[in-house]
């Protein structure tokens, strides 16, 4: 999946980790043909959580009404991934069915969050520093 303008929420560093984070699953499918797969899953991971902790403290800096929705969102997401890496190191017949599998979900799961939850908390960010 590659990165598009679309998917730019306008808040550069949030974007910036938005790159860094399809790039890294990119980097997965990759990987499977060089068996560095386990290695991968383990730094989108630690990844994932420090950019939702990045954005969370965006949220509460900006007061944001949505946040504790989004903040559940996010760790509703690091528990299936979680889970998925968990059932990637453990079924070593369909590795690469599994493999599949939360790459297409990662992939989904991101592109729709940045559509419409980190677009509107963007546009809930801009007009409430405009107002400063």
């Amino acid at each position: 999946m590659l990165w598009n303008k679309s998917l730019e929420i306008g808040i550069p560093a949030i974007d910036d980790q938005h790159k860094e984070l399809f790039r890294q699953v990119d980097i997965l499918l990759d990987n499977s043909k060089q068996d560095r797969v386990s290695q991968t899953l383990k730094f989108l991971g630690a990844y994932v959580k420090k950019h939702f902790s990045d954005e969370q403290m965006l949220h509460i800096k900006a007061k944001y009404p949505k946040a504790e929705t989004h903040r559940k969102m996010h760790t509703d997401f690091v528990g299936a991934y979680v889970k998925m890496e968990k059932e990637y190191e453990s079924d070593s017949a369909n590795k690469l069915q599994v493999l599949l599998r939360i790459n297409k979900t990662v992939v989904d799961w991101l592109k729709h969050h940045i559509m419409v939850q980190d677009k509107d908390f963007a546009a809930y960010y801009k007009s409430s520093n405009e107002k400063k």
